[in-house]
């Protein structure tokens, strides 16, 4: 099974529109060391990410949708309507440009809430380079998506 992340190219600079807080969070991970092995700073997120769960000889257990609570350079915290108990995970989301952006990981853990809910942390598998630009990818969505103006239509 390979690990690693599939994305289109697109610059991932803080553009000007973007507020304050979002550049703080693309702050947060740019400077992530790649020493640090353990302790990385966790933010806050609200995407929705596709998964598929691999058992040890790679078959496809399941396939479902999850929302990321959480993103660092080394992992992801989601929330899914089931328990994950196969060890490795494909997690799949959309970029600001709408491309498929891809990354393997292996579930750490998978415990169910007080909501009847299961939140499952997730290790991911890729290089450095490769975790930070699907973290900043999904917090560049969900703050993007957080500052559209949301319309309504009155019939």
């Amino acid at each position: 099974m390979t690990t690693g992340i599939m994305m289109a190219p697109a610059v991932l600079e803080k553009p000007d529109r973007l507020s304050s807080k979002v550049s703080d969070g693309l702050d947060e991970i740019n400077n992530m060391s790649p020493t640090d092995l353990r302790i990385h700073p966790r933010v806050p997120t609200c995407n929705l990410i596709s998964f598929n769960v691999y058992d040890e000889d790679g078959r496809l257990v399941s396939q479902s949708m999850a929302k990321a609570l959480n993103i660092s350079q080394g992992g992801i915290l989601i929330e899914s309507a089931v328990m994950l108990k196969a060890d490795y995970i494909s997690l799949m989301s959309a970029d600001t440009h709408n491309e498929l952006m891809e990354v393997k990981g292996r579930v750490r853990f998978s415990k169910e809430t007080e909501n009847g809910r299961f939140e499952t942390g997730i290790s991911f598998e890729g290089t450095h380079e490769e975790n930070v630009e699907f973290a900043k990818g999904l917090v560049k969505v969900f703050h993007r998506r957080k500052n559209c103006p949301v319309v309504t239509v009155n019939q």
